[in-house]
């Protein structure tokens, strides 16, 4: 007698898939249009005709995430699964309400983004010190934006430089935007808090989504690493 063998639950992305590219995409456009005035500005502008090019990902020598026992970085399959485990571990300490701290380099960050093949390739992180810049280079024809075909908007690339600074006490409800910076033009840092039309919400509740998901309270980064914590309660 043959028996069903259930295959394991899939390991959630959190904010590295296609949907969440998406509505960053989204929520970027909108803002660029309230700032350029059209589509039209908004494609000749802000728009890119060709993808920006990505950071090299961070050497396998990096000592960020090397122990005393171990003389290279893993490798980036074992990296990946690495990250996995710990933001894992930290759920379940969330759900178990025990207070944790997770820490991640840039290259764990950046491990998490290439494992998925929706969003490898379109976003890099680094981190110089106590400030974190994320990098984006995002081709309009793989997202289901609902106006991309309508305004022409399918061949360009969303290219995008955002800088962010979180100190102690920072959470997902008061994280904040530095500099903003979309095919060379500043746009406002407030994007978070801009809803979106149609769904009656603000970028900023997806956040606290995804934090709350992973069971997150606070966070900071620096010494180059962000730093996640639950806080028991």
């Amino acid at each position: 007698m043959n028996t069903l063998v259930e295959p394991p639950p899939k390991r959630g992305m959190g904010c590295f898939g296609k949907g969440c590219l998406t509505l960053v995409v989204l929520a970027i456009l909108l803002v660029v249009v309230g700032v350029g005035g059209s589509f039209l500005t908004v494609r000749r502008v802000y728009l890119s005709d060709k993808p920006a090019r990505m950071p090299e990902a961070s050497p396998a020598s990096e000592t960020a995430s090397v122990t005393p026992q171990e003389t290279s970085a893993p490798a980036p399959n074992a990296r990946r699964a690495e990250v996995r485990e710990r933001l894992d571990t930290m759920k379940q300490a969330a759900r178990a309400h025990e207070q944790t701290d997770t820490e991640l380099t840039a290259a764990d960050i950046n491990a998490l983004i290439a494992a998925n093949r929706k969003s490898g390739g379109t976003a890099s992180v680094g981190i110089d010190g106590d400030v974190l810049q994320a990098q984006f280079s995002i081709p309009l024809k793989r997202l289901d934006v609902p106006f991309r075909n309508a305004f022409g908007l399918a061949d360009r690339y969303l290219n995008a430089t955002v800088n962010i600074v979180a100190p102690p006490g920072t959470n997902a409800s008061n994280v904040q935007l530095g500099e903003v910076t979309i095919n060379g033009h500043t746009v406002p840092a407030n994007v978070l808090d801009w809803e979106l039309p149609g769904t009656g919400r603000s970028l900023r509740t997806y956040i606290i989504k995804y934090a709350n998901q992973y069971g997150v309270t606070g966070g900071e980064i620096r010494d180059g690493k962000v730093i996640l914590h639950t806080s028991g309660h």
